[in-house]
Order: C-alpha cells, then structure tokens, then sequence
C-alpha cells in the first residue's frame, strides 16, 4: 500500500461521514512505518505531511493541530522531509507559553497546545530540533526564551557550544537575573571548563549560587576544587560583602567539595587543616562527613563522628 491517501478516510465514498484513520491511535504505529518504508515513494511522503499541515477541519482548529504534531513526529522516520524545518520551527513556536510575533504583538497560547507541543520535540527529527533551538537563541530578543531556549538545548545536545554561550551572555550582561542564569548554566555544563572558570568569576557577586554550582558540575576538576578550597581557607578579614556569614561561605564550600574532590590530597589536607583549626566547632561535623567523602575510612573524620556522637549522648541524658 503505496497511497497516502488511504490512511484519511475509511469510507472515501462519503467523506463527510467518513472517520480519518489519521486521527485513530491505533494507526499512529502503522503511519509511522509507513512513513519508514524505503519502497514508498519520497513524492508519495511528501504529497501526505503537506495534506497533514495543511489539514482544515473547520472547527477551530483542533483536528488542524493534531494532523501538523503527525506530521512533525512522521519526521523522526521521514527526515529527509523538504519541509521538515519549517514543521519544526512551527512546532517549536507553539511549545512556548507565548511568543512574540513582532515588537509589539504577543500571542498567547492554549496550555494543551504548549503542551502537546513540548512532548512532539521529543518524538520529531532530533536534528531538526536542535537546529531550531540554536536559531531561536541567534534571533530572540526576549531575555527569558533565550534563557529556557538555552537550558532546553544543553539538555537535548549536553556541551552545546550555542546553549552554553547564550547563558554566559545572559550573566554577564545582566546580574538582576545572574543567580536563574546560574542555575540554568548549572543544568547544561557538567565538566564544562569554561563554563566553570565563568561561574568562578562571578563568585564574589553571588558566592552561593557559584559555590553550589561548582559542587554540582565540577566533579574532579582543578579549577573548580581551588576555588572551593580558596572559600575554606578564607580569613574573617577576607569578608568584604557586609551581607555575607562566614559560616555560610565555609559550610556551602565544604559541602561541594565533598561532592567533587573525591580522592584529592590537596582537598584532603584543606579538610583536615580545617577540623583542626574548628575542632570545637559546630561545623567540623560538616568538613568531616566531606572528608569521609573524598577519602573513605579516613581516621579524622571518624574521631570526629564518634566524638559527636559522644557528646549528643551526654547532652540528652
């Protein structure tokens, strides 16, 4: 069965009467394939996803959306498609809240619509997706898309350059959202060096958000345990931020240290300087659970562990 044709109506007799095959869960599967057949021909594919995006159904265009999210998951076995890009930008348009037409007109749109949206980018060409993304952050003009345009495009192709460049942007011109920004550069730039020695020099502006950053992307890098050993280390006279605690900088800095330092003496060392230093204060249970951490067994922490327990004991008896 090589006509397209087939699949729209099952009583092409009476086609106001007729029900449209496309729109039957049950021959989702079997479109798809068909779509997937190398003996069909291109003309034949192409001829069904234009009827598809170009469906009229008259009735407010609930059955136009469904038979266009067809034809953009068709995709995914029709790459080749001429009018892919134009399918995926489209769809890609409505998997946004909002969007704005031109300077002066945004529309706003269903939430079912968003929705179904949103999940069609996870079942088209992935390619194409992406591609859409990278284009979408050249040429938005909106702060907010370019941020959740970027964090989508880190999680569907992790290290993309574009993703990674648009939220370095986004912090460095703009530090009344610095910490979101943070937080999305966070999701997508796992290991990423530049994406950590960035992070690193907006560390005094915002020191929390860069330190719990670090302590999520970092794993095992240099850079990154400097610059958390650098906090453990600080002095009380270092503290130029009025609003900053101390205790604060220590506990967030120790605790990602503990999640990306794993094995290394240098971090060891700082951690142990550090209960030594406090060793009668409240946080060296904190640098001991991360000195446990980086380096299992290790005899100090356990001291530490079994001192406190001790002493939680005698208090409550």
């Amino acid at each position: 069965m090589h006509d397209w044709q087939y699949f729209f109506n099952h009583d092409r007799s009476n086609l106001n009467q007729a029900t449209y095959r496309i729109f039957e869960p049950e021959w989702k599967a079997e479109i798809l394939h068909w779509f997937s057949q190398k003996n069909v021909d291109k003309r034949q594919k192409e001829d069904f996803i234009q009827a598809l995006i170009g469906f009229d159904d008259g009735c407010g265009d609930f059955y136009r959306y469904r038979a266009y999210f067809l034809a953009a998951e068709a995709l995914s076995q029709f790459p080749e498609c001429s009018l892919g890009d134009a399918i995926v930008e489209q769809v890609l348009k409505w998997s946004y809240a909002y969007f704005r037409q031109d300077k002066s007109d945004w529309q706003i749109l269903p939430k079912p619509l968003v929705k179904t949206a949103r999940k069609t980018l996870e079942l088209t060409d992935r390619k194409r997706v992406i591609a859409a993304f990278v284009h979408l952050i050249h040429t938005t003009e909106s702060r907010t898309v370019l941020r959740l345009a970027a964090e989508k495009l880190g999680k569907l192709d992790p290290g993309n350059k574009s993703a990674i460049a648009a939220l370095m942007l986004l912090i460095q011109q703009n530090n009344s959202h610095l910490g979101t920004a943070i937080r999305s550069l966070e999701k997508i730039g796992y290991g990423n060096e530049t994406v950590i020695t960035t992070l690193i020099q907006f560390i005094k502006i915002t020191p929390w958000a860069v330190i719990h950053s670090l302590g999520q992307i970092g794993c095992g890098n240099e850079t990154a345990i400097a610059a958390l050993i650098k906090f453990i280390k600080m002095k009380p006279d270092e503290i130029t931020n009025e609003w900053l605690m101390l205790e604060d900088i220590y506990e967030g800095a120790i605790k990602a240290l503990g999640n990306i330092a794993y094995g290394n003496q240098i971090a060891i060392a700082t951690l142990i300087d550090f209960i030594q230093r406090y060793k009668d204060d409240l946080i060296c249970s904190d640098a001991a659970k991360a000195l446990w951490d980086i380096d299992p067994g290790n005899a100090i922490a356990l001291n530490i562990w079994i001192f406190r327990t001790c002493y939680a004991k005698n208090v409550c008896k």
